[in-house]
């Protein structure tokens, strides 16, 4: 559920809200008419009605359920435990990170998340050691809604999915696309054990949880309006996402509290 998107909150993604909050807090209330036709163009949102519906849906989800197990989980496993369990996830993310970056042409990418997936899988037992990173060759993610992004490929209307979170139809096409060509997944299913990729989408929900509780209790606070803060936050992540596709020198995209979790990014629910 709210697995794949609910990432840490950067504090630059906190000084954005902070900053651009005054504007976005009006939006839900304006009139109909040309304002409100004009902020729905500029936020690509027509279904805003429906999606504040399925956001709320979603947040007591969070509260109700996932918060109270992801506090139970950070109480009762040590961190460093934590810490093998999240290199591990990114770990089984590497191969469609690989299959992404070749289909955006990102040559240097690629060979740095072939040395990774080597260097992590052997010397890091199956990557519980992020040997990657010690060696100097860094981790970075992308998925097929960046690839497609970078085909160019529109991301079409701002979507909030049930149980998912934050999305537009080219993401929701590139999660079941990532999902599918994951070889972890087609594994698991060839030998009839799909319980293996339930169980790896219910760690990766729980430790994301956990992991980003704080940073996104923090953004929640200081927003004035919650979901026009995410939305907003979430279409200029992906459209930096989709740059760096397209130019890996181009600037880092920034941080969401609702994104992959080790994702969109990335283990979406196994597909059927």
């Amino acid at each position: 559920m709210l697995s794949r998107r609910f990432r840490s909150a950067l504090p630059a993604a906190l000084a954005l809200c902070a900053a651009s909050l005054a504007a976005c807090a009006s939006q839900p209330s304006t009139p109909k008419g040309d304002a409100a036709s004009s902020a729905d163009a500029t936020n690509n949102d027509p279904l805003e009605s429906v999606n504040r519906g399925i956001w709320d849906f979603d947040l007591a989800l969070k509260d109700y359920l996932l918060t109270p197990i992801a506090k139970g989980y950070r109480w009762a496993t040590p961190q460093f435990v934590q810490t093998g369990i999240s290199n591990v996830l990114r770990n089984l993310r590497s191969p469609t990170i690989l299959m992404n970056d070749v289909l955006q042409g990102n040559m240097d990418r690629a060979g740095d998340t072939f040395a990774r997936i080597w260097l992590n899988t052997i010397i890091g037992v199956g990557g519980i050691f992020d040997v990657g990173t010690s060696a100097n060759v860094p981790f970075h993610d992308t998925d097929f809604g960046a690839t497609l992004g970078s085909w160019g490929v529109p991301a079409g209307p701002y979507l909030v999915l049930p149980l998912i979170g934050p999305s537009d139809p080219r993401d929701g096409v590139g999660y079941g696309v990532d999902s599918l060509a994951d070889p972890f997944t087609i594994k698991m299913r060839a030998a009839n054990m799909d319980e293996g990729n339930y169980v790896r989408f219910g760690v990766s929900v729980v430790n994301e949880e956990a992991q980003t509780l704080d940073e996104f209790n923090e953004l929640r606070r200081s927003s004035l309006d919650f979901y026009a803060a995410v939305r907003s936050l979430y279409q200029q992540k992906r459209a930096a996402d989709v740059q760096k596709a397209k130019s890996p020198d181009a600037p880092a995209a920034p941080s969401v509290p609702y994104d992959e979790v080790d994702t969109p990014a990335n283990n979406p629910p196994p597909a059927h």
